[in-house]
């Protein structure tokens, strides 16, 4: 027995260490809520792109020890796609290039957490583009795309995401200031497993102020984004569900007039009222209007308030809102080779976003500060009665403390970032419900970016 345990023993100190265990194995797309919750999480951003003059971030923020998968679909049929992993510490974020996974040009996907909280955004950056929003997490049959445009100066774009295996079969509906409108061919619209489809919609209901969509899925489920393209800049949001109130505690960057746009798809009219946030306070009903059915409403907002300012809409009925803010565009006068008198356009940043359905007591906002050439700034919303004290953490380990921010009644709070920093994303806490956000700008182009609520 003794000669028995020591070849024994001597064969376990001679046999090699045993392999490092293998990533997870993520299971593919699947159905998700749409926050941050204390489990693995399947998260979709449809609007990404990496080639030769443009790249995106998919950006990371995570509470807990996470093991994250990223997958980009190939184009081609029965091709594999693309993919990448990453391990984070607890609460650290962190960004992939698309670019440094593969470059094709247009490349949507979706990103696998096997622990949570942990949430994803994507931003698609050009010398003159700065676009994205949060990615989104619920898969629902019927999505609400609310802020469309076809006017001569703009160009919107429906994408349609199948990240799934399933082929797909989805309608798509509109309404604009007229009222409901046909949208030819637009009935029955396949969309292959594991491909998107793109929809340029001024070829089909063009010159119309204001464009609001909803698709409804028929078979299998698609992930539905609004991409709308000025002369040089453009913004993305996903679609929506519907509720009776939105906050958006970003409205306006630096020179960008803003706009709010609320769609009401059912069939009884709907009574809003505005409530408008400043740093020194806010205005309960600032602005009240009426959202007919089937007829959006675009309100310009840029009277509200001289400097950066919040708003909550308030509803009736169920309705759909997004935020546009953009330059007014001027013509200015220039000289053409041959010395004649002409005009060209000055730069035309365009950025939009959806709002919280309802505040939270806990925010995950990742990629502030990824963009080296641009500006961050965090968006911090109390619509309350009472004062809160914000714990703003950076999501970098232990290296950085976090900070307090005081949050007077019914006030907004914009938290300048430093450029080109070492963090990557932010938990924003409170012992009260907020809303949080935050945006991206350079000088050619901005972008609005919806926090994500982490689930209690």
């Amino acid at each position: 027995m003794l000669v028995a345990a020591a070849a024994l023993s001597a064969g376990a100190v001679l046999m090699p260490a045993p392999p490092q265990p293998p990533p997870p194995d993520f299971e593919g797309a699947a159905l998700a809520g749409d926050s941050a919750e204390s489990a693995g999480s399947v998260w979709y951003c449809p609007w990404m792109n990496a080639g030769a003059l443009r790249d995106s971030y998919v950006m990371l923020a995570a509470e807990a020890e996470v093991e994250v998968g990223i997958t980009l679909p190939n184009p081609i049929p029965n091709e594999a796609p693309d993919r990448a992993f990453v391990t984070m510490g607890e609460q650290t974020a962190d960004f992939v290039e698309v670019a440094s996974i593969v470059r094709r040009g247009d490349a949507p996907g979706f990103v696998e957490f096997d622990d949570g909280p942990a949430a994803v955004a994507a931003i698609l950056t050009s010398d003159t583009v700065v676009a994205g929003d949060r990615c989104t997490a619920s898969v629902p049959k019927l999505w609400h795309l609310a802020g469309g445009t076809t006017r001569p100066d703009r160009t919107t774009i429906l994408r349609l995401f199948n990240p799934f295996p399933e082929p797909a079969k989805v309608t798509v509906s509109g309404s604009s200031e007229f009222g409901e409108i046909g949208l030819a061919g637009f009935t029955s619209v396949d969309v292959a497993g594991r491909s998107w489809s793109d929809f340029t919609l001024n070829e089909s209901v063009p010159l119309l102020d204001d464009l609001s969509l909803t698709v409804s899925s028929e078979e299998g489920l698609v992930i539905p984004t609004l991409v709308v393209v000025s002369e040089l800049d453009e913004a993305t949001w996903p679609g929506t569900g519907l509720s009776t109130t939105w906050e958006f505690p970003v409205v306006r960057q630096t020179g960008l007039v803003p706009s709010l746009i609320l769609s009401n798809p059912g069939d009884v009219d709907a009574e809003i009222e505005l409530d408008v946030y400043t740093e020194e306070g806010g205005t309960t009903a600032a602005r009240t209007a009426t959202v007919e059915a089937h007829r959006p409403l675009r309100l310009s907002v840029g009277d509200l308030a001289d400097r950066f300012f919040a708003v909550r809409v308030r509803s009736t009925e169920p309705i759909a809102a997004v935020v546009v803010s953009e330059d007014v565009v001027e013509e200015v006068a220039e000289e053409d080779e041959g010395g004649e008198a002409a005009t060209a356009p000055t730069t035309s940043r365009i950025a939009g976003t959806i709002g919280a359905a309802s505040p939270a007591v806990r925010w995950l906002l990742p990629g502030p500060g990824v963009v080296p050439t641009a500006s961050s700034a965090l968006w911090l919303l109390n619509t309350s009665t009472d004062q809160v004290s914000v714990t703003v953490q950076p999501l970098s380990g232990t290296e950085f403390q976090p900070d307090k921010i005081v949050l007077e009644a019914e006030t907004v709070s914009r938290v300048v970032l430093p450029q080109g920093g070492e963090i990557a994303g932010y938990l924003i806490a409170a012992p009260q419900p907020i809303s949080a956000a935050w945006s991206v700008e350079s000088s050619d182009g901005a972008a609005f970016v919806a926090g994500i609520a982490v689930d209690e």
